[in-house]
């Protein structure tokens, strides 16, 4: 009797042992499958890209069309559809444009010839490429002295996206008989006119955050540099 049970215990744990062991190996294969079946993934071309994120779910060369010609961006040559060519464009996928906001304003002194005005009437230039934006648009705006001023001037101007650097430049002006620029470059002390005028270079694409040396030219870039 004492051999039967024991030849009994052993096949119950032979069984466990392989229930167990079949759990484990079938365990990836049921995970895969019940994870299909709450959160199915259909690839009919198989690019690893699902159907529902696919532009071209029957192409396995093509999932995207970022500026919708119907035309892959993989064998479009200007995936912008901005008239420049990829291998010319830094930013291949969307048409660049520069905006250009000046949210406050303070002006510290009154205008020369007027110490004791308590207020004054302004307005600004902003060059975009050298194209003249006047601000605001109604053509000026009075101001206190010695007080912020919330204006929310902006204007934006799109650019070509075959040209890395882009200039603004932003001048004020108080508005009189005889207009007169203000001072706005802190770091320049220049008592010159030019010494007045904030500039900004801004390099668009891979070129943003890089500042090319001064006495280089660079305005025009193959896209390759």
């Amino acid at each position: 009797m004492k051999d039967i049970k024991s030849g009994r215990n052993l096949m119950i744990i032979f069984m466990l042992i392989l229930i167990i062991v079949i759990v484990i190996i079938s365990a990836p294969f049921v995970y895969k499958n019940y994870k299909e079946v709450l959160n199915p993934t259909h690839d009919r071309d198989g690019d690893g890209v699902p159907d529902d994120q696919d532009a071209f779910p029957d192409d396995p060369t093509e999932w995207r069309d970022s500026d919708g010609d119907g035309v892959g961006d993989n064998a479009d040559n200007d995936d912008d559809n901005d008239g420049i060519l990829d291998s010319f464009d830094f930013l291949r996928y969307n048409d660049a444009a520069i905006k250009v906001e000046i949210y406050k304003i303070r002006i510290n002194d009154p205008p020369y010839g007027k110490p004791f005005a308590t207020t004054t009437t302004i307005y600004a230039k902003i060059y975009i490429d050298d194209v003249m934006y006047l601000l605001p648009p109604e053509g000026e705006k009075e101001v206190p002295i010695d007080e912020d001023v919330i204006v929310n001037w902006s204007v934006t101007q799109n650019v070509p996206d075959n040209v890395a650097r882009h200039t603004v430049k932003i001048e004020l002006y108080y508005k009189g008989v005889k207009d007169s620029l203000i001072d706005i470059n802190g770091e320049n002390n220049s008592k010159e006119e030019g010494g007045k005028i904030l500039e900004i270079n801004y390099d668009i694409g891979n070129k943003v955050g890089n500042q090319y040396p001064s006495d280089k030219d660079y305005e025009e870039s193959n896209g390759f540099d």
